[in-house]
């Protein structure tokens, strides 16, 4: 069964109770012979009781089917993904996407 995800836009502060959180970028990525989905950011706590704290993330929204092939009702593009669902895959992409830059988490 496929997801939408919903592009968001690159270098928009997105504000949360908290903090805000900023997509850096998106990339498709070639893995198993499909083509990944693969969003990069960073989270800021900046407003906590508990003090500041941040962290770069990348998100794995999936396998991507269909390649912004509409629009929402709000007008921003929409792709469809296949998601990971295998722990051992996700592990491996995980590895492979920390191999090559600095990232604390990596979420599906």
């Amino acid at each position: 069964m496929n997801n939408e995800y919903v592009h968001a836009e690159i270098g928009e502060e997105v504000r949360f109770i908290s903090g805000y959180y900023i997509i850096q970028e998106e990339r498709r990525m070639k893995y198993n012979g499909r083509e990944l989905l693969v969003v990069i950011g960073h989270a800021i706590v900046d407003n906590s009781c508990c003090g500041r704290t941040g962290c770069r993330y990348a998100l794995v929204p999936g396998y991507i089917v269909n390649w912004k092939s509409r629009k929402n009702d709000k007008g921003i593009d929409v792709t469809d993904v296949d998601p990971i669902k295998g722990e051992t895959e996700q592990r491996v992409i995980a590895k492979n996407l920390q191999a090559g830059e600095v990232l604390q988490q990596v979420n599906f």
